[in-house]
């Protein structure tokens, strides 16, 4: 018999730690791993519905951050509170709860705790913070593992394949209560969500293969621009190696524009101003995981916003190609917004504009994705091979920007950076998944040296 894993926590405060889990368990987990009751179809009988997900579970996570225990304290008596409801039945079950502390979070004191709650207390915590996140899920695993085994249950050993994709373009049904609209064009299927009247466009990109990184005659061709440490640097993007994505997903056609994160998030960090459709900048990986994505899902229902994954992004990019960039060999600054004074090997300079441009300013690659190349680099969920450095912290920014020449633009590079780093180079686009199924990947050989 299988075991059954599941993840509780609050969507307001901890989406992204929990969508981190997730996707960390499903891997070596798959099939075996829910998360949360937040998406109950409206007319289901919620106590029925909490029941139903506990029955079989093995094992609970319960995310907790900053404000977990006050949101208890403040819905105590509130029969709609799913997230107290399910941690309680879980302990009533005495299924084994595993707090993980996440953004500086304490054990909750177990005075302030309502009694169906205090046997939480009783139990071991793993505190984690962004810097180290990565590093402790292994851990996580580990613990899961143990509550397996001493339950008498073996984990699936398959091949961590996702669910069948949703619904893509040649469905009959294709409405989701998050979209605002949706069609089709020349590019294929788009959705869009609305947000206070700011609307983001989302194409829908359909699983599939694609060879990951940079030929040897590519880093060949493109390190011999540079000094050392740049030929260096470059190698980052070797081996080339085949990935396979087992599940399509939407992805917004632009990077995050200042008016949309000014409606989410309140504020607009940007060093560039005086257009609403220039990409927000002066964001780190910390401000859109734990500032602006939270923000973004509280609104969202049955779906997470989430950042793509390395791999993805890159599959996106590409979009079918496997030149340098998604135009070919070749670019100009009329279709990328990049430093024209260093054009690719044997191109001719171009336009240096020291600024951003609107999003949709230069044309889209054939998956009607605007500006993957070029404009602000575009932060990345994660390292396709982290090793030590997702351990100290550091993620991939992708597609280069207006201040980095021709080389940093391509389709292949890769610029690491810290999970705090900001500057009026990066941005950011995002993707949506639903909720309880992974996005899908699966390396076939290889990986990238870092």
């Amino acid at each position: 018999m299988a075991g059954k894993i599941f993840i509780s926590y609050r969507r307001s405060e901890t989406a992204w730690a929990a969508m981190a889990l997730f996707e960390r368990l499903w891997r070596e987990f798959p099939h075996q791993v829910f998360i949360d009751l937040e998406g109950i179809a409206l007319g289901v009988e919620f106590n029925v519905a909490i029941e139903q997900h506990l029955e079989g579970c093995h094992a609970m996570l319960a995310v907790i951050g900053p404000t977990w225990l006050d949101e208890i304290q403040r819905r105590r008596n509130d029969k709609r509170d799913y997230v107290r409801i399910e941690l309680a039945r879980a302990l009533e079950r005495r299924i084994p709860v595993v707090p993980v502390l996440i953004d500086g979070a304490d054990m909750p004191d177990e005075d302030h705790l309502p009694d169906a709650l205090k046997a939480i207390t009783l139990r071991n915590g793993l505190k984690v913070v962004p810097d180290t996140f990565d590093a402790h899920l292994p851990r996580v695993a580990a613990v899961i593992r143990s509550i397996l085994k001493d339950a008498g249950v073996e984990p699936t050993h398959t091949t961590a394949k996702a669910p069948a994709a949703a619904p893509g373009p040649s469905a009959k049904t294709l409405s989701e209560p998050w979209m605002s609209a949706e069609g089709r064009d020349e590019f294929g299927h788009w959705a869009e969500l609305s947000v206070n009247g700011v609307v983001q466009r989302l194409r829908w990109i359909e699983p599939g293969e694609f060879w990951m990184g940079s030929t040897e005659a590519e880093r060949k061709r493109f390190g011999e621009q540079g000094d050392d440490d740049w030929k260096k640097w470059i190698q980052n993007e070797a081996p080339r190696h085949r990935v396979k994505l087992t599940r399509g997903f939407w992805l917004a056609d632009t990077a995050c524009t200042q008016a949309l994160w000014q409606t989410v998030a309140g504020d607009n960090p940007s060093s560039f101003t005086g257009d609403p459709n220039l990409p927000v900048e002066m964001v780190s990986w910390n401000d859109v995981t734990q500032k602006f994505l939270p923000a973004l899902n509280r609104q969202l229902s049955g779906v997470a916003a989430v950042l793509p994954t390395e791999a993805q992004w890159e599959y996106a990019c590409r979009a079918g190609t496997e030149t340098a960039y998604h135009f070919g060999e070749q670019i100009h600054t009329d279709q990328v917004n990049y430093d024209g004074n260093h054009p690719p090997p044997g191109g001719r300079k171009g336009e240096y504009r020291e600024r951003t441009l609107p999003v949709k300013a230069l044309p889209a690659n054939a998956w009607g994705l605007h500006q993957m190349h070029g404009n602000v680099w575009e932060i990345c969920a994660d390292l396709a091979d982290g090793g030590v450095l997702a351990v100290v912290g550091q993620r991939a920014w992708r597609g280069g920007c207006w201040g980095a020449g021709a080389a940093y633009a391509r389709s292949a590079h890769r610029r690491i950076a810290h999970l705090s780093d900001r500057n009026n180079y990066g941005g950011f686009r995002f993707s949506v998944s639903p909720i309880e199924r992974p996005q899908g990947l699966e390396v076939s050989s290889g990986g990238m040296r870092l």
